[in-house]
């Protein structure tokens, strides 16, 4: 049996096993329950019933609401743990000793915020008060944490030996447009792109976003990087989706260059905007388009082409044609050869990481 079957059903047996479990625990809780609110008043002198039978009724009636109760708190509580366990796995190692450091300078903290609570009266509200100093004293360090996780590897790099790495090597991270031109799957099969590539749960998310999309050509875009990122998953070389926000930053490619930043991580792109911005940053870009440039053959000014022009251009009396790489063949004076198969001269020839157009003129006058 596969082992992503195997997995799937003892993780459905270990929740079976949680919610009776927990269901057992409530029922008997309800059943001493029952048992106490028998005591509590004289229910024979009330009704019409023997101490013996009304026990009994109690008992049921406690049993009975404690199983249904457990039931639905086993499974919430079971839900909740699975949450926390796939984030855990997916959190950086870094990030999770940032984390469960300032959740304990936090609950020092709260210690000694708490001892004022403890004089309060009653004790019930003394309790309360300090579980919920606790527990907020506790979020609010390990959040600082990890807002603060970039200068914190700052301030350690400083201590470490010269010339060693503080950081990662060979992470890649993927980005939206990457992931839908697809040509990223090619490049890690041949090598060009190595070490290990990761995909940050924002940037599925806006996959997800874009295959829910009521447009068509945006919903194809995000289901064919969906349907990319799957099979890759399961290949040779599998890409890793793992836990990663920034919530005070809106932008996905904004989130992407902070994630980059953090981790000393380099980009997959074909976006060029995001790749400037992020060159400017000092991260490391692979831009898909760029190597796609580089591989592309060189044409001159004067070299002679034969293209087939099937539109017009944006400018008056211009057509576009393409190569058979996909380049894109700016024609001035070419409308008048719309539908038809034509020789053009090259002028000239501009290159940049959006792609490669070639301009030209006809070959012949016409």
């Amino acid at each position: 049996m596969p082992d992503g079957k195997m997995n799937r059903r003892l993780a459905r047996a270990a929740t079976v096993v949680f919610v009776q479990l927990t269901r057992f625990v409530m029922a008997t809780l309800g059943a001493l329950a029952g048992l106490s609110v028998n005591g509590l008043i004289d229910w024979p002198t009330q009704i019409a019933y023997s101490r013996e039978t009304i026990i009994i009724l109690f008992v049921i009636l406690g049993t009975s609401i404690g199983f249904i109760i457990g039931g639905m708190i086993g499974r919430e509580l079971q839900r909740a743990y699975d949450y926390f366990e796939t984030y855990v796995r997916e959190m950086w190692l870094s990030d999770l000793i940032l984390a469960v450091s300032g959740l304990l300078v936090g609950l020092v903290f709260a210690l000694l915020v708490s001892i004022p609570f403890r004089a309060l009266q009653p004790v019930w509200l003394s309790i309360v008060g300090q579980v919920l100093v606790f527990i907020l004293l506790g979020y609010v360090g390990m959040r600082i944490a990890l807002l603060k996780r970039s200068d914190v590897q700052k301030a350690f790099s400083r201590f470490a030996p010269e010339g060693a790495e503080t950081h990662a090597v060979g992470v890649k991270l993927l980005d939206t447009s990457a992931i839908i031109d697809g040509r990223f799957a090619k490049l890690m099969e041949s090598g060009f792109i190595d070490g290990e590539v990761r995909v940050p749960g924002f940037v599925l998310s806006e996959l997800q976003t874009l295959s829910d999309s009521a447009d068509d050509v945006r919903r194809a875009r995000g289901r064919r990087g969906l349907d990319l990122l799957t099979s890759m998953r399961g290949g040779e070389r599998p890409v890793e989706v793992f836990s990663a926000d920034y919530p005070e930053i809106p932008e996905v490619d904004s989130k992407l260059v902070q994630l980059a930043t953090d981790t000393k991580g380099s980009l997959v792109t074909v976006d060029h905007n995001l790749t400037q911005v992020a060159r400017f940053q000092g991260i490391v870009v692979l831009n898909v388009n760029d190597l796609a440039s580089a591989l592309k053959p060189n044409h001159l000014p004067g070299e002679q082409l034969t293209i087939q022009v099937t539109k017009e251009g944006k400018e008056p009396e211009q057509g576009v044609g393409y190569l058979e790489d996909g380049t894109m063949v700016v024609v001035q004076g070419g409308r008048d050869l719309l539908g038809t198969t034509a020789g053009v001269l090259v002028t000239s020839v501009l290159q940049t990481s959006g792609g490669r157009m070639i301009f030209a003129r006809p070959a012949l006058p016409q």
